[in-house]
């Protein structure tokens, strides 16, 4: 099932998704998702993240739903497109990267295949419903 956010975006240019990162509210919420060891409620999540104002916190919240976050049963949770905006914060973790190798993988890229891809992750910003 589609949700009111997902319905009210398609037909827009998909890079918008992009633009929505653009908020340090909703960093911190991709960034403690990532650190849950599961699902996290409306009020753990807003808690967590240091948001007092319920209203303001819903509206990040809508946001990232969007492209970034799912709603499951028992509360909120990365989407495959927030996992890889995560990692891409993490590759300065990799010791190969940090020594300034440009591309560490021996058996080609796993999204493209491609043996030169030189990219660390992919982010396919194109909406799944399209």
């Amino acid at each position: 099932m589609m949700t009111a956010a997902r319905q009210d975006l398609m037909g827009e240019d998909p890079t918008d998704a992009l633009e929505v990162l653009g908020n340090e509210i909703r960093m911190a919420i991709l960034r403690e998702l990532a650190e849950a060891d599961g699902s996290l409620t409306f009020t753990e999540l807003r808690e967590r993240v240091g948001v007092r104002d319920t209203g303001k916190f819903n509206y990040h919240l809508t946001k990232l739903c969007a492209y970034f976050l799912r709603e499951t049963d028992g509360g909120y949770e990365l989407g495959h497109a927030g996992s890889r905006v995560i990692a891409a914060g993490d590759v300065e973790a990799d010791p190969a990267v940090a020594d300034g190798a440009t591309d560490v993988r021996e058996d080609g890229c796993p999204v493209c295949g491609e043996s030169d891809c030189g990219k660390y992750f992919h982010v396919h910003l194109r909406a799944p419903w399209a």
